[in-house]
């Protein structure tokens, strides 16, 4: 199971995506692929604040659509096991001096309970957490 990140999402809807990102998610068993709830939120927040400058942007029933249909019953809860990983999360990040974002902490804490991968540019910023990371914008060997 893969968590794709919000910065991977947004990156393959951009008109010129990064073509290590795009290569990496095709050759990917599409139905390993998931969502989670902070991911959701943030693309959401993103459409939001994209709507505020451009009344007739679609990005807002893309994203439905995309969850719709791509990510139907493929978006992971931030359910009470989540909720006590992330208490994990940020007292971990908090204690070695490297304190984590708090919708980091969320997804990492999701994906940790459910044993997933994420896919995500900033490694760096789950750096500590024994989460199975990947970089999609990186070359693939």
């Amino acid at each position: 199971m893969i968590v794709l990140d919000t910065n991977v999402i947004s990156e393959v809807r951009l008109q010129r995506p990064n073509a290590n990102a795009v290569a990496w998610l095709v050759q990917q068993d599409q139905a390993e692929l998931f969502l989670c709830i902070p991911v959701v939120a943030e693309l959401s927040y993103g459409g939001y604040r994209i709507l505020q400058r451009d009344k007739h942007s679609g990005h807002l029933d893309a994203l439905s659509a995309l969850i719709g249909q791509r990510f139907r019953n493929k978006v992971l809860p931030n359910d009470v096991a989540s909720a006590i990983k992330f208490g994990e999360v940020l007292a971990k990040r908090e204690a070695v001096g490297r304190p984590i974002g708090l919708m980091d902490a969320m997804i990492a804490a999701i994906c940790l309970v459910h044993g997933a991968t994420l896919a995500t540019r900033n490694v760096r910023d789950f750096d500590g957490l024994d989460l199975r990371l990947v970089n999609p914008f990186e070359a693939m060997a």
